[in-house]
């Protein structure tokens, strides 16, 4: 595969991480997820760098794109085993929310979901507390950002080896652009100064 050929998949990949990382975006916003909002935010701002890195041709921006992506894919995965409750720690502990006891949107909004709610006496500053319960959804909110997050997973394993594949092809042409005298300021193609011996005289009558 050519160089050209990857910056244009890595190009299509990106432009589908800025699509999926904003509607992510939308719904953790409706929802109060404050983590993966901080996430996808930052999740932006490197996916931004990395564009900037395949269409400038600058091999550290597309470095530093790949490395990026291999820790977003670990934080989704994370995200992944905390919604299917995978080990000791769940999205009922609240992290996600930062402890503002916030879940979902999806969880009273999601595709055929019927919530109700219930208020409780309590020690609210109206005297109530409410919960509620969701019933009839065709897929649990659950399932739901575990798919946002594979999204994310499968954009980032598919987009890693090739950022490093096409920032090795731009550091090797870089190499070789130096070593014909590209960059440097006594160029081989320079042509030679003129000796201290040769100056101009003034002519005179």
């Amino acid at each position: 595969m050519g160089c050209c050929s990857v910056r244009k998949v890595i190009g299509v990949i990106q432009v589908l991480q800025i699509i999926s990382t904003v509607e992510r975006q939308v719904f953790d916003f409706l929802g109060f997820m404050w983590a993966p909002i901080l996430g996808n935010f930052i999740h932006l701002c490197f996916v931004v760098v990395g564009l900037f890195g395949v269409v400038q041709y600058r091999s550290k921006y597309v470095i530093t794109y790949g490395v990026w992506c291999l820790v977003w894919l670990g934080l989704n995965l994370f995200v992944i085993s905390l919604y299917l409750e995978i080990g000791a720690v769940t999205y009922t502990n609240d992290w996600l929310s930062f402890k503002t006891n916030h879940l979902s949107w999806f969880k009273e909004n999601g595709f055929g979901c019927t919530t109700r709610h219930e208020g409780t006496k309590g020690n609210s500053t109206n005297g109530l507390n409410y919960s509620s319960t969701s019933s009839g959804c065709l897929l649990d909110f659950e399932y739901i950002e575990t798919i946002h997050a594979g999204v994310q997973c499968m954009l980032s394993i598919l987009v890693f080896p090739l950022a490093f594949f096409l920032a090795k092809n731009l550091h090797e042409e870089d190499d070789r652009f130096d070593f014909i005298g590209g960059f440097n300021s006594h160029s081989a193609y320079e042509p030679p100064s003129k000796s201290s011996r040769l100056q101009m005289q003034p002519l005179t009558a």
